[in-house]
């Protein structure tokens, strides 16, 4: 096993973390002052603590995952899932009878651990070496195969009981960074996934019962026939879609998580129904929006309406308070020209402006400056389609 897994790495990432807090945006000063504090380190292994003790932060502050006790790695980083999702996702399975789980992209273990966590045996395939050493020190109670989950499925297969679920996280990551070197880029071809979505769906044509996790945006008409998709939000951010091989309560879920639980399913059959704009404006959970369950909602809410198929807005006559709707006030009807609406805006006073502008081609921050306020008033307008054309209104959020 690597030093940094040992008793005397565990002590030193410690130091570490406590060094980089004081030193956040200098991690060289924090690795001397480490060095200092623990002078039988070795410059290799100071900076192996330093580096945990950084990606530490990112997990903390990306994912809300408190990682002082977990050995990280950037890459597995990238397949993080935030510890309120992977409790959920751990009772979900625990709901519909699963009493293991064959975890076959392990990772580092965070749904490893929330799996564990909600009394659930858990075996955990990881192919890369090191990460597999990491993960048996983040999920001690797994049983860890280091290994290419394509190699050594059939034979776990065979050994599977009637209440095992397989779980999946394909890496969907090339490898590729972006510009600035923070994070993989996402690859788009299925195939190119590790394992590759093939033999992720052939998993469940011998009855297993499969699990997987997919980035949010996937498209709910994507979703194998007789398959049941559920699309997350955390505190209203799309963070990920699941896909499992049986019927849930519905084809499709949208979860709202991190303000309170809330939930909706449907199948996305409801028709669309656009109307004018009402006197409340709607702006829906993103879960919805991803798990295209708009008109379903609609439908079931009954006051509720689309304003248009190219909109996700919703609009009522009256306020239709909900877990999953962040509800304004229309106050007026504005200019859709700049100049004209610049005009309107300095005549109230308004110079702190919220731009609203989801699924339109905007760039809010150059409308702002092309707007040239003066201080003023804070104030929100929402810039939508209605009914196949733009339109600019005034609102004011019910808090």
């Amino acid at each position: 096993m690597p030093w940094i897994t040992s008793a005397e790495g565990r002590a030193a990432r410690e130091v570490a973390a406590r060094l980089l807090n004081a030193s956040p945006k200098d991690p060289l000063l924090a690795g001397t002052a480490l060095r200092r504090e623990l002078p039988g380190l070795t410059p290799q292994d100071a900076s192996m603590a330093i580096v945990q003790a950084q990606l530490g932060q990112i997990a903390l502050e990306r994912y809300g995952i408190a990682a002082a006790e977990l050995l990280l790695t950037r890459d597995g980083l990238e397949q993080a899932t935030r510890p309120e999702v992977a409790q959920f996702r751990a009772e979900l399975l625990l709901a519909h009878g699963a009493g293991s789980v064959l975890d076959l992209s392990a990772g580092l273990g965070f749904d490893v651990r929330a799996f564990l966590a909600a009394g659930l045996a858990v075996t955990a395939v990881e192919r890369d070496p090191l990460t597999a050493q990491y993960l048996q020190v983040n999920a001690p109670a797994a049983q860890v195969i280091q290994a290419d989950a394509t190699e050594v499925a059939a034979s776990l297969l065979e050994r599977l009981s009637p209440d095992t679920v397989i779980f999946l996280d394909p890496a969907r990551r090339s490898g590729q960074r972006t510009s600035d070197g923070s994070r993989a880029q996402s690859e788009r071809d299925p195939e190119r996934w590790s394992p590759p979505w093939s033999f992720v769906t052939s998993l469940a044509h011998g009855g297993a019962r499969v699990c997987v996790k997919l980035a949010p945006g996937f498209d709910p008409t994507l979703v194998p026939q007789g398959w049941s998709g559920v699309w997350t939000s955390m505190r209203r951010e799309p963070v990920e879609a699941m896909l499992c091989s049986w019927a849930l309560d519905a084809p499709r879920t949208a979860v709202a998580l991190g303000l309170g639980r809330s939930q909706f399913s449907g199948d996305g059959s409801a028709p669309l129904i656009a109307t004018a704009t009402s006197a409340w404006l709607h702006e829906p959970d993103s879960s919805l929006v991803q798990a295209q369950l708009l008109d379903d909602f609609c439908a079931e809410q009954s006051l509720l309406h689309r304003l248009d198929e190219a909109s996700s807005w919703l609009t009522s006559d009256e306020l239709l308070p909900h877990p999953m709707l962040r509800s304004y006030r229309v106050l007026e009807q504005l200019p859709n020209d700049t100049r004209a609406l610049r005009k309107e805006l300095l005549a109230r006073k308004i110079g702190d402006l919220t731009i609203k502008c989801r699924g339109m081609k905007i760039d809010a921050d150059a409308m702002r400056r092309e707007l040239r306020l003066a201080p003023g008033t804070a104030a929100t307008i929402v810039i939508t389609r209605v009914q196949g054309a733009r339109s600019t209104l005034l609102v004011h959020e019910d808090r």
